[in-house]
């Protein structure tokens, strides 16, 4: 194990890499914060040594495994961040169960390229660069979600857990239940550290796609109608959908400045997506999409086909439109709808989200979950019928820190027609997301028991900023 430690003097050559893993984070901003010691575990033994060094100093405990969660809570100012990246760092199959196991850094891409040589899929995530344990702890919104529901569902099937006490358990439905309820959905509040994970597989498919693009002609709330409606009714049979809008100048490589063109034109696609054995199978599923109302005809850019699509092509498309290299800042603001809300009335509400993008390069996203998880599974269990974003994305520092302010402000407006946001995206340090869920109420209840029991000494703080849920819902603990 590779242990760095906060410098205290003018920096040198491993005060550089001190900070560099400090900043190991897909989101070029970082807090000011400055972690007592940085630990670059390589086993399960590591990471216990971690956590006796954390009891050792009083110390509180950040976990890192890809560095995808944009406001970077694992940063923790005189604590001890656990660094995971050599951890386990490989994915192994079991040819008899058609198991995967891999370590809590494993990316999307990493993962995906192994199952394709072996013929073999698990519905991971859609971006490649995506580290596979903080995409199941968050509860793992994956690929075809619409068919599966989170990931965490019916495919991860254990874990193996650093518990605060120092001891490595097994967590299954079987073996320490309740700890593998609570990790399946807790994301930056679990209590320990994942070291492991075992999911399972099935024989791979076909990915199939169809995009349609469209020009924003003020008419983006008919177009949001169509889409969300249209999705309804796609058979939920290894199928999804996902709607995006951006500025036509987006990837224009004569444009240089975040700033955004004038006039602006906005771009509005459907992607829409099926794993299956057939070109005449997909076309079938996505059949509905053929029926664009003549109203929107005046709107297309381009009306598409459904093509057979490589994983390879997939990746390069996500990284295309939320790059994860070098300079890159971002900020994500997002929520779940409340499937009570008529639709009128929710695309009304979301527009300004989807059309007032702050900068040349921001994002907006729906991506229709179209799924209804029980708590009593696990604790990742709040409504995902639409799954609503904005990825606000810059590179002049100059901009900060009001870049923040604009989408902050709408979603501001949004929680209440929502019921709740996905773990992944929340920033405990937004005080607009304070009083939002991430979990049930049943849920919140459950997990703050079941993390009492295993971290009495609360040495995981992420829990902290769901304390407040706690007391304005009347749960006793």
């Amino acid at each position: 194990m590779t242990v760095w430690t906060r410098p205290s003097a003018p920096p040198s050559a491993s005060h550089c890499e001190y900070e560099r893993l400090r900043r190991s984070y897909i989101n070029a901003d970082i807090r000011e914060a400055y972690p007592r010691e940085i630990h670059l575990v390589n086993s399960t033994f590591e990471v216990q040594n971690a956590i006796r060094s954390a009891v050792n100093s009083n110390s509180k405990i950040g976990v890192r495994s890809g560095g995808h969660t944009f406001s970077n809570p694992s940063l923790i100012h005189d604590g001890i961040l656990v660094d995971t990246t050599k951890l386990h760092c490989k994915v192994e199959y079991d040819p008899v169960t058609h198991y995967i196991c891999y370590g809590p850094a494993v990316r999307v891409a990493e993962a995906s390229e192994l199952l394709q040589k072996l013929g073999r899929f698990f519905p991971h995530g859609h971006a490649p660069t995506v580290a596979l344990g903080g995409f199941t702890l968050a509860g793992g919104q994956g690929m075809f979600m619409p068919t599966w529901g989170p990931t965490v569902g019916d495919w991860i099937v254990r874990m193996e857990i650093v518990t605060p006490d120092g001891k490595v358990k097994t967590a299954s439905m079987t073996e320490n239940a309740d700890l593998f309820w609570a990790a399946r959905g807790s994301g930056q509040a679990f209590f320990g550290v994942v070291t492991r994970i075992w999911a399972r597989t099935i024989p791979s498919r076909r990915m199939f796609m169809r995009m349609i693009l469209f020009e924003d002609k003020d008419n983006i709330e008919n177009l949001l109608q169509w889409a969300l409606e249209t999705s309804r009714i796609i058979p939920r049979w290894g199928t999804e959908t996902a709607m995006t809008t951006g500025y036509s100048e987006m990837h224009s490589p004569t444009h240089k400045t975040d700033s955004i063109p004038s006039p602006p034109t906005l771009h509005f696609g459907v992607c829409s997506t099926a794993y299956v054995d057939t070109l005449e199978e997909a076309r079938s599923l996505l059949s509905a999409w053929d029926r664009i109302p003549a109203p929107l005809h005046g709107s297309i850019i381009d009306a598409g086909s459904v093509a057979e699509m490589s994983w390879a092509a997939y990746f390069e498309l996500q990284e295309l439109v939320t790059p994860s290299g070098p300079r890159n800042n971002w900020q994500i603001n997002s929520f779940l709808n409340d499937p009570e809300v008529p639709l009128e009335r929710l695309v009304k509400a979301v527009k300004p989200a989807m059309t007032e993008l702050p900068t040349r390069t921001s994002l907006g996203c729906i991506y229709c979950c179209h799924s209804y998880p029980d708590d009593n599974d696990h604790l990742c269990a709040l409504p995902q019928q639409y799954y609503i974003s904005t990825f606000t994305h810059w590179k002049e520092k100059s901009l900060e820190p009001k870049i923040y302010e604009p989408m902050a402000d709408i979603y501001a407006k949004l929680y209440p027609l929502g019921v709740g946001m996905y773990i992944a995206d929340y920033n405990p340090f937004d005080e607009r997301q304070a009083n939002v869920k991430v979990w049930t109420d049943k849920g919140l209840q459950r997990f703050m028991e079941i993390r009492a029991k295993y971290d009495p000494q609360e040495l995981f703080p992420g829990f902290i900023p769901f304390v407040r849920r706690v007391k304005q819902v009347g749960i006793k603990l």
